[in-house]
């Protein structure tokens, strides 16, 4: 469309396995295709994240085709390991053709891309309060454990509880 704002895609790392795509201006055919090949530039030299947030906040205008287009990519990103997430649509959906709106309620969605990191981030497995960063319990033979005597000659040993 004559007039409309070229897209503007800008990546950033933004947790760990979480990678953050910003995406600005007008969302058409050509700027899905851009978000495409940088999916698939990512996935060649194996710098695949667990999840991929685009934020959508940043769009002025959408093309209805071309977000049915973005459906396809994220099947496509489902396809290669990546979990792909929209944030930002918000209350805009409703503004979409009907097909496109539907593309949409099909992926995962978050009202934001701070809410989006935060959630992705927390679900992680050895997140903070997921378990997996506290150790097990010590037992007899672990190398994290061992034997303490005292000074006295029969070697038994000596009990931590005192």
């Amino acid at each position: 469309m004559a007039g409309q704002t070229a897209i503007g895609l800008a990546v950033e790392t933004a947790g760990p396995g979480v990678r953050l795509v910003r995406v600005s201006g007008w969302l058409d055919r050509p700027g899905v295709e851009a978000l495409a090949r940088m999916l698939d530039a990512q996935t060649r030299c194996g710098r695949i994240p667990g999840h991929l947030v685009v934020d959508l906040s940043g769009v002025n205008a959408f093309d209805g085709p071309a977000t049915e287009l973005l459906g396809a990519v994220v099947a496509r990103s489902r396809a290669d390991g990546v979990r792909l997430h929209l944030a930002g649509c918000g209350g805009r959906a409703e503004l979409l053709p009907l097909r496109a709106r539907q593309v949409l309620q099909r992926c995962s969605a978050f009202p934001s891309a701070e809410v989006a990191v935060r959630t992705l981030t927390a679900a992680r497995p050895g997140a903070a309060g997921e378990g997996g960063t506290v150790p097990g319990p010590r037992r007899a033979g672990d190398d994290r454990t061992e034997d303490r005597t005292d000074d006295r000659t029969d070697d038994r040993p000596v009990s931590s509880a005192t």
